[in-house]
């Protein structure tokens, strides 16, 4: 009997160990955007890549999201390419399977261009993801950047705008 109530008692405090220790990792597993910067750049010095995005919308092989499709496109030095970067911190205690950005558009906005490349990000480090869009060249930088991450194939997301 006694032996039965030992095992008893080693039974429970192992299960509030285990409790504590995944409240624990619930309660510190935080992925959080440290900072966002925006570069951006008139199409009228690059007037190959206008021409590749043009004609790939065109022809219905553009990879990535297509915003709006411009009835008349008109010249390169009319759009711009602006880049965000969004460095993030995983304060998880595991690594974050894959993360992808993307960009809240406004009616300017042509496209943001497509990343394929898989992106993840090991416990308890930053790591930068960019996320690349088509705007019309007088458009402003401020847009809302969604982050969404995977762990263990669950998602989440943090959103934040930049510029605003």
């Amino acid at each position: 009997m006694r032996a039965l109530k030992i095992a008893a008692c080693a039974a429970v405090s192992l299960l509030v160990v285990t409790l504590l220790l995944v409240a624990y990792l619930f309660l510190t597993a935080q992925v959080e955007i440290v900072s966002v910067t925006s570069t951006g750049a008139s199409l009228e010095s690059d007037p190959e890549t206008f021409e590749s995005l043009r004609s790939a919308v065109e022809q219905e092989t553009f990879q990535g999201t297509l915003f709006n499709r411009p009835s008349e496109w008109g010249s390169a030095g009319d759009y711009a390419l602006i880049a965000y970067t969004v460095r993030l911190r995983n304060g998880c205690l595991v690594p974050i399977d894959m993360i992808e950005a993307q960009v809240v558009p406004q009616s300017q906005d042509i496209l943001q261009i497509g990343d394929f490349q898989v992106r993840s990000l090991e416990a308890k480090t930053e790591g930068d993801i960019t996320a690349s869009i088509l705007t019309a060249k007088n458009s402003h930088a401020i847009r809302e950047v969604i982050v969404t991450y995977y762990v263990w194939g669950v998602s989440f997301s943090v959103r934040t705008t930049y510029g605003g």
